[in-house]
């Protein structure tokens, strides 16, 4: 099998595992954590972008709008997360944060109608990775400072939400090279970045599937 078309099969395993992952989250819906609530709506959101922009893109040839939409409403579901459920308080800071990209993210939308597809050079996916970093370390520093503990697995998963985005980050800086270059290069990176994706899905749905089943199987139930 020649390398697209495993890329192939693995665009159209996207959908599926996202599929797999909300199926598990909505079995368990009642007995999850709030942490895990808004996972599963990242999952959903996830998939409703992935399907409505293979439609669109099939009849328009042309979706890297949905990079931006995603990336807007990625930053404003994981804002919720850290803000609601991480933090043990507001942090200021980072809603101000939190408000400066999304602003951002909005006057790019607002001027990729201007644009030609080879003038292309988002960076709101940038933004987007940049904001959950910054969230991610700053949940870090907090427990640190105030020194004190956290669940492995909130830690474990803010681990994984840090490395994820971090390596998105690097992938997306030079998304007009990737999306203009003639070259079969860029098709490796899109696999990589596919990948990647894909394994966070996996482990998202592993996590919302622990959680389920921990507290279904607990004598108090839902927490």
């Amino acid at each position: 099998m020649t390398f697209f078309k495993v890329l192939d099969f693995m665009t159209f395993l996207s959908p599926l595992l996202l599929l797999l992952g909300i199926a598990i989250g909505m079995y368990y819906y009642k007995f999850l954590d709030t942490i895990y609530k808004v996972l599963l709506v990242y999952l959903i959101v996830s998939l409703c972008t992935d399907i409505i922009s293979r439609i669109y893109g099939h009849f328009y040839r042309n979706n890297l709008i949905f990079i931006l939409v995603f990336s807007l409403t990625e930053a404003a579901i994981f804002s919720i997360l850290y803000h609601n459920c991480f933090f043990e308080k507001r942090n200021k800071l980072m809603l101000v944060l939190s408000s400066i990209a999304a602003l951002y993210m909005v006057w790019e939308i607002g001027t990729l109608g201007t644009i030609q597809v080879r003038q292309f050079q988002s960076y709101a996916k940038v933004a987007d990775s940049f904001l959950i970093i910054i969230l991610a370390i700053s949940y870090f520093f907090e427990k640190i400072g105030r020194n004190t503990a956290a669940e492995v697995e909130i830690l474990k998963l803010n681990s994984i939400i840090l490395i994820y985005f971090a390596l998105t980050l690097i992938f997306y800086l030079p998304i007009n090279f990737l999306i203009n270059i003639n070259s079969d290069l860029k098709f490796y990176f899109w696999g990589a970045n596919l990948l990647l994706t894909l394994l966070f899905y996996v482990f998202i749905s592993w996590e919302i599937w622990k959680n389920g089943l921990n507290l279904k199987q607990s004598p108090f139930g839902s927490r």
